[in-house]
């Protein structure tokens, strides 16, 4: 038996069975990883929650929900979400039966030498008509199904990437946010220092002056002085930049950011991670990488529904007359029906290619899916370590900014008695500021950990603000809706 002819039979038996040609979606296979490789414990805050109030920061919290509400790139997702949903309904079209109505009015004259001798004796005629024509495709193969399950997942594509970008964005926020306020305490230290220096700096002039101190040492103030004074612009560059990128993540003219809580009063919460089977079901981009495999596998049930014969019925009703007032007499009725098969007997290779572009096609999807659910397992883990060892180093952090502010008092001390050069207390004073914004930078470090910690487990979607459900979806239901 021809390969043609079994898949003729093949899809005679699946039509009458109610089936759609073309293989049934089957999820590609993924590890099956039962945990992490570091383990957090139980979790202490639902993955599905409005996890940065839990930073209980009104301010952090506002903007937020601000940016929610007003970003560009998530009313663009929505926009998309319509878009997909206006070519599910195009999809589905095809179910139903095409119906059109057409009028038309013709006054015309035919030739004396039009046919016959006597054409076009009578003089011009008017000519009225009033048809309803039908037409209907039968979805014997399912091809029409197969476009249609296309679509949907389509739309569900645009729907998880919504999601996608809301995540990305509330993280994006709540990491922005806790480098403003890290940058706000790293400026405050630089200028204590620089306060304290220049009181230092006047001291050490007035000595300089009266003969106590060498030159060298008052260079050596002075270089103190200049390098806490330096540290300032940098600092002042950069929270004017974050501050803009904040802006335009809240969709608002750059501009400066409100302030809440400082950074030391920011506690991140603990966010544990559960089974990593749930990245399956709530991570947007492998949710997404999915219903591009679902729509890839559909489409090749459409391809390969080509090869089968189409089965179109159409009909004719209306009425055809002289005058406008005769069109309602039953002598000017015109009706008529039937069907037509169309079965492709040469194409040149045509349906043959479009069959092997969408086999293609989907298995890039299925290996596109693998990897995107590799990828979500490894961004979990490094999320994972990159939080447990930054929560490491800022106690170490902590215990050398300790020890460093006991070696400045201690290299004061020892030069005030005469047991040590200016040098030492420069050395230990360098070193204890460096260590003050290394702290401060570690405490950023850890809020922004939580914030790529929560991103890379995919949250949640049952509690989103209203605000975002209106500019994309009200929930679920309506992704789907018809």
């Amino acid at each position: 038996m021809s390969a043609r002819a079994w898949m003729l039979g093949a899809c005679a038996a699946a039509a009458l069975g109610g089936c759609a040609i073309g293989p049934d979606y089957q999820r590609p296979a993924t590890p099956d990883v039962a945990q992490y490789r570091i383990d957090t414990g139980p979790l202490a805050i639902a993955a599905d929650s409005d996890w940065w109030n839990q930073f209980n920061d009104p301010v952090l919290t506002a903007l937020v929900d601000e940016a929610l509400a007003n970003n560009f790139d998530v009313r663009i997702a929505a926009a998309r979400i319509d878009e997909f949903r206006g070519q599910l309904m195009v999809a589905r079209s095809g179910f139903f039966p095409q119906l059109n109505l057409s009028a038309s009015a013709a006054r015309q004259r035919l030739g004396t030498f039009n046919g016959t001798p006597f054409a076009g004796l009578d003089g011009p005629r008017n000519t009225y008509q009033l048809l309803a024509n039908a037409s209907w495709e039968l979805d014997l193969w399912g091809r029409i199904r197969r476009q249609a399950e296309a679509a949907e997942a389509s739309l569900w594509n645009a729907e998880y990437a919504r999601r996608g970008v809301v995540l990305s964005l509330a993280a994006s926020v709540v990491q922005g946010y806790a480098t403003l306020r890290g940058l706000d305490a790293q400026l405050d230290v630089a200028k204590q220092t620089l306060a304290s220096r220049g009181d230092g700096l006047d001291i050490f002039r007035q000595r300089y002056e009266g003969g106590v101190i060498s030159q060298m040492e008052l260079a050596q103030a002075e270089n103190d002085f200049y390098v806490a004074e330096a540290s300032i612009p940098p600092l002042r560059t950069a929270i004017a930049q974050t501050e803009n990128a904040l802006s335009v993540l809240m969709g608002r003219e750059p501009g400066p950011i409100e302030r809440g809580k400082a950074v030391t009063a920011l506690q991140a919460p603990s966010i544990g991670a559960d089974m990593p089977a749930t990245l399956l079901s709530r991570r947007p981009d492998v949710l997404q990488a999915e219903q591009s495999a679902i729509a890839a596998n559909a489409q090749l049930g459409a391809a390969q529904a080509l090869y089968l014969p189409a089965v179109n019925l159409s009909g004719l009703f209306g009425a055809i007359a002289s005058s406008p007032g005769a069109l309602w007499h039953s002598a000017s009725q015109v009706w008529g029906f039937g069907a037509g098969l169309t079965q492709p007997v040469f194409q040149g290779g045509a349906i043959r290619g479009q069959v092997q572009t969408a086999s293609a096609q989907r298995d890039q999807a299925m290996l596109a899916y693998q990897r995107t659910v590799l990828e979500a397992l490894a961004d979990v883990n490094t999320a994972l370590a990159n939080g447990t060892e930054t929560r490491t180093r800022l106690g170490s952090l902590r215990e050398q900014e300790k020890s460093l502010t006991i070696y400045a008092d201690q290299a004061f001390a020892r030069y005030e008695g005469g047991y040590s050069s200016y040098l030492e207390v420069t050395n230990a004073r360098e070193k204890l500021f460096n260590a003050q914004l290394a702290v401060i930078q570690g405490q950023v470090d850890t809020l922004t950990s939580t914030a790529a910690l929560y991103k890379s487990l995919g949250g949640g979607w049952p509690s989103v603000p209203q605000a975002v459900r209106e500019a994309g979806m009200q929930g679920d239901a309506k992704v789907l809706a018809r």
